[in-house]
């Protein structure tokens, strides 16, 4: 079973042999776990749901040599992205 699942968080809400780090970007959470039998996992959650049926993993892996690259080169281009965003909030 997985470390990101609603029944695993249910029963297990304070692990002891592993975190659930998150990471909240906009909306979205990003939880990762480095489990000692499982491995070193991620999930993507709808930070901002309110009801618990949505607060369920929308996609779930393991994590992978150049993901970290990936997400480096995607922070960069939201950096960019961001640097034209005017100051008054106007953008949406």
């Amino acid at each position: 079973m997985s470390a990101h699942s609603s029944r695993s968080r249910s029963r297990h809400p304070d692990p002891k042999t592993f975190d659930r780090e998150k990471f909240r970007v906009g909306h979205i959470l990003f939880e990762l776990c480095d489990h000692p039998e499982n491995g070193k996992t991620f999930a993507l959650i709808a930070g901002e749901a309110t009801e618990a049926k949505f607060m369920r993993p929308m996609f779930t892996g393991f994590v992978q040599r150049g993901m970290g690259t990936q997400l480096r080169r995607l922070a960069h281009r939201f950096d960019e992205l961001e640097a034209d965003l005017s100051t008054d909030g106007d953008d949406a």
